[in-house]
């Protein structure tokens, strides 16, 4: 029987964003393996920093022959230093990079070798995991990517950290042999840099499981516009414009309003919920469960996302994970993101309205409509359509497809 070596450190039941994508392509790929493949699994030991166990979803946790497990040696407080005084020591490519420095250990376990190989980043760790074992078995690789790499606008690599993962990105895009991207505009860049490697690129986005899609839902009740935001808050991803909008209006709006911040949130960030303090805004910090994140929506009438500030238009190719959740949730979503992001595309005018970050001035007469809206009992919360493009089980058939294909021409 063919095997394939499915490698992330975001295997379920490992709740980050990467992980929730991992989870939702493996329940539908190893459903479709069965005649056609078995699969291997290779990750991080438990616990894995930043990635906290979510008993919910151990339903994902199985379908797998054998799953090689790899301790990875960091901890919060030497990374912080690190990052500080020395980043270039940590960052090759990321703080995990003890996990593919492992490799051998992987081949010394796995009973039988691959057919193929397929790896999911970020951490880019995982790929660099995924190259090593490529070179030693001599096997077709798919190598996918959920963000940019070295160019990444949010990272903000520079100086010899930057060309640490320059040459590492460079060397898995030698190697591999696809290499599968979330967003058009993602492959459009990566056909810029590497016009050599135009043929290994192909579209796989994030996903939603339909099997998570609940029946429409009626308009809460309450007297009051419910929002809420579920997801991680750091850096300059920031919720400041939507507080600014917030501030703007006027007291018999606020009044009308509840507002819910969920998710990890830095400490600059955290300051900000002070900073505009509201009565009708509160922050309750992460969730102990994607199941309670899915709660929180359901009981909203708009869905709140903040994506990352990129100046540079070109650079706006980040497709948040998020964005499956809200779609599947069927609720309006206000968006804070730049005109022309993957974001800006798939929400603006079809599920709801996305804003500039400048642009809290027309966000808060927008807040107001919505008021309003409310008061009338109006449909505008419901969404009715979800788009079959991002469904999990139709773009895992495609990657069944894909393997079976390079296992057959190899």
């Amino acid at each position: 029987m063919k095997s394939i070596l499915f490698v992330s450190i975001a295997f379920p039941p490992k709740f980050d964003s990467e992980g929730l994508q991992v989870a939702r392509y493996f329940k539908y790929l190893s459903k479709f393996a069965k005649g056609n493949f078995v699969i291997d699994v290779v990750t991080s030991a438990s616990p894995t920093l930043y990635m906290t166990y979510d008993k919910s979803l151990e339903d994902a946790n199985q379908g797998y022959r054998q799953k090689i497990e790899i301790k990875i040696f960091e901890n919060r407080y030497l990374n912080f230093l690190l990052r500080k005084f020395n980043p270039a020591w940590i960052l090759r490519p990321d703080s995990k990079h003890t996990f593919f420095r492992q490799w051998k250990k992987v081949v010394n376990q796995l009973k039988e070798p691959p057919s193929l190989i397929y790896s999911r980043s970020n951490p880019w760790s995982s790929a660099v995991m995924a190259l090593k074992l490529k070179e030693y078995y001599g096997v077709p690789w798919v190598m996918h990517l959920s963000d940019p790499w070295s160019d990444s606008p949010v990272n903000s690599l520079r100086g010899k950290v930057k060309e640490i993962n320059e040459d590492y990105e460079q060397l898995c895009f030698k190697h591999a042999d696809y290499i599968s991207l979330t967003s058009h505009q993602t492959i459009a860049f990566y056909r810029s840099k590497y016009p050599q490697y135009v043929d290994k690129f192909i579209y796989f986005p994030n996903v939603y499981d339909s099997d998570d899609i609940l029946p429409k839902a009626s308009t809460p009740i309450s007297s009051k516009l419910k929002l809420v935001y579920t997801g991680g808050l750091a850096g300059n991803r920031s919720p400041e414009p939507f507080l600014k909008a917030v501030d703007c209006l006027p007291e018999s709006k606020r009044e009308r309003i509840e507002i819910v911040f969920s998710g990890i949130a830095d400490r600059a960030n955290k300051a900000l919920f002070k900073k505009y303090l509201q009565s009708c805004i509160s922050y309750i910090g992460p969730l102990a469960t994607y199941k309670d994140a899915i709660s929180l929506q359901q009981d909203a009438d708009v869905l709140l996302l903040v994506d990352f500030p990129i100046s540079q238009r070109n650079l706006r190719m980040y497709f948040l994970s998020k964005l499956l959740d809200y779609m599947i949730a069927r609720k309006y979503i206000i968006a804070i993101t730049g005109e022309g992001s993957v974001c800006w595309s798939i929400i603006n005018g079809k599920m709801g309205r996305c804003f500039e970050e400048s642009d809290y001035k027309n966000l808060a007469n927008h807040l107001i409509m919505l008021v309003e809206e409310k008061e009338r009992y109006s449909d505008i919360f419901n969404i009715d359509e979800i788009n079959p493009e991002y469904d999990a089980a139709m773009n895992s058939e495609r990657l069944k497809r894909l393997f079976i294909d390079l296992i057959n021409s190899n």
